[in-house]
């Protein structure tokens, strides 16, 4: 917790963080978290990691500032109802089966590529290999593409890639799929 920020309500930080302080709402991202990482534990269900359902719980809590008005209440009350909201959303998609078809896909990690070159030979291939697919990636991928492409290898959930680049999760996952086609061995 930040000491600036320990003595005001969580009313008065969501005020704060609604008018642009982000240190406000890093304090009632803080305050928030454990509620959060709670309701989180509730779902587990296949095609929804832990981490992915967490971040829609953030998500929920930023929806939360961005629509609290104090008038109508506690802070705390509402960003319960909105973090709750986003998590469910998110388990509803994953029971839809709309996202089935994704798990069927073959990882952007190609197993058939060694990591590490045992001969001279190996290593003169892999490097052309590697050459080839950073000459590929340069010319058959948008900028969007491959800042989403570095993100999601770095080991980002969408969610968190989503926000990074101010976009949504779906859009993510569309520029994965282009990737995956651009980049698939004819």
């Amino acid at each position: 917790m930040t000491a600036a920020f320990q003595h005001l309500s969580d009313n008065d930080l969501a005020v704060l963080a609604q008018k642009g302080d982000d240190g406000a709402f890093s304090e009632l991202m803080v305050r928030m978290m454990p509620m959060i990482r709670k309701r989180a534990g509730r779902y587990s269900l296949p095609g929804l990691e832990p981490d992915d359902i967490v971040q829609e719980g953030l998500l929920g809590l930023l929806c939360a500032v961005r629509r609290f008005d104090p008038a109508l209440g506690s802070f705390a009350a509402f960003a319960a109802i909105c973090v709750s909201s986003h998590m469910a959303s998110a388990a509803k998609a994953a029971l839809s089966g709309k996202s089935r078809p994704l798990m069927d896909y073959a990882p952007l990690d190609d197993p058939a590529l060694p990591v590490f070159a045992q001969t001279p030979e190996e290593q003169m291939l892999l490097s052309e290999r590697m050459t080839e697919l950073g000459e590929k990636m340069d010319t058959l991928l948008s900028r969007f593409e491959q800042n989403t492409l570095r993100l999601y290898l770095s080991g980002l959930s969408y969610s968190r890639i989503a926000l990074l680049q101010h976009t949504s999760a779906k859009a993510v996952d569309n520029a994965l799929q282009r990737v995956r086609r651009k980049l698939r061995p004819v």
